[in-house]
């Protein structure tokens, strides 16, 4: 039996030029005199804001990795209390910390 196939997905440039169509349509929409300019520009712009958000979420991939191979503590410490409640008060203990 052959392996699942994994959802379908695009991933870096390709997933913001999915909006190149609906995005070129509203321009042409709002600008009809416009010519051919906006629509090869935001073409460009998608491409290159999706360049950009793959770059930057593969550093803070690495980034995130880099902390939890140095052994460095979250924000959070597990088991801090228990689950906190919108709408409820949190006690905070006084007591000073050793430094």
């Amino acid at each position: 039996m052959a392996a699942e196939h994994p959802e379908w997905t695009r991933r870096g440039p390709g997933r913001f030029l999915l909006w190149w169509p609906f995005l070129s349509f509203v321009l042409m929409a709002v600008l009809p005199d416009a010519g051919i300019v906006p629509i090869v520009a935001s073409g460009a712009g998608l491409a290159l804001l999706g360049i950009v958000a793959t770059v930057a979420a593969r550093v803070l991939h690495r980034r995130i990795l880099l902390h939890r191979a140095a052994g460095r503590p979250a924000a959070l410490p597990e088991g801090g209390g228990g689950p906190v409640v919108p709408g409820t008060v949190v006690e905070v203990d006084p007591s000073p910390r050793a430094a």
